[in-house]
């Protein structure tokens, strides 16, 4: 389920940092502890899963900053309206319609770091119209794809792939089999009626990936480089598993605005 929500932007308030996923994502995360206390926790330290296999079943788009200027620079947009949107997706049986527009309606936003932020308003909420899923579905990715390596022998860190990698489709299909079949709370999802293996196939399609790189917890101790790619695909999967790239995304780190697709 999608949700498009609207702010206003007070005049004052002009310049916010290009980096701005993670103070969307705690932002949500905090409004969902405010609205269920014990539910908010589970999802932020447990998700579903063992071990590291931990997902968060929400993900969100960038933000609709038109119009504005981007003053690369300094490493912040220059906002020139009064409104910015947000569309904001879940995958969880706990949260339906009401709660969800309760849980963002009459709140406020404050986006950015000590040199620069935003305080904005929520006016109003709107429920998006889901597609028509079918089998076979072509996507663009509106926020970047992140899919990583783990490090290997010489290697300070894992190794961010780009979609041109031979490991980088192999890896994409997987974790999107491991979500999905663990948001089904089942270990192994069944794909036909033959008890065979769940099949899904992905191709890139058309422009060229373009690289992205975006930093998580700017201006902190923590801060740490987080690389995707935009990019158009063709996706061949079970009708139940579009409508979850719909409302999670594909790839790693949904919850933290990464992987949302248009169709």
């Amino acid at each position: 389920m999608r949700f498009q929500i609207l702010f206003s932007l007070p005049q004052r308030d002009k310049f916010l940092p290009v980096d701005y996923q993670y103070y969307i994502s705690s932002w949500i995360y905090k409004r969902i502890g405010e609205a269920n206390q014990e539910f908010a926790q589970f999802l932020h330290n447990e998700g579903y899963g063992e071990g590291n296999r931990k997902f968060k079943f929400f993900n969100f788009s960038p933000l609709n900053l038109k119009p504005y200027q981007a003053h690369w620079d300094r490493g912040v947009f220059e906002l020139l309206g009064h409104e910015i949107s947000l569309t904001v997706s879940f995958y969880l049986p706990e949260i339906a319609e009401p709660f969800v527009k309760g849980l963002f309606m009459n709140n406020e936003i404050f986006i950015g770091d000590r040199i620069n932020s935003v305080q904005l308003k929520v006016k109003e909420i709107r429920i998006l119209a889901t597609p028509d899923f079918k089998e076979i579905m072509s996507y663009r990715l509106i926020s970047p794809c992140c899919i990583t390596r783990p490090k290997r022998d010489g290697e300070a860190h894992g190794q961010y792939l780009p979609p041109e990698d031979p490991e980088f489709i192999p890896r994409l299909i997987e974790n999107l089999k491991t979500k999905f079949e663990t948001a089904q709370h089942v270990p192994s999802y069944v794909g036909d009626s033959n008890g065979g293996e769940m099949d899904i196939d992905i191709q890139t399609l058309g422009r060229k990936p373009k690289s992205k790189l975006i930093k998580v917890k700017a201006l902190t101790k923590e801060a740490t480089d987080v690389r995707g790619w935009l990019f158009d695909c063709k996706v061949t999967a079970p009708v139940e598993v579009h409508e979850f790239i719909w409302n999670v995304g594909l790839g790693e780190k949904g919850s933290m605005g990464f992987g949302m697709v248009e169709n």
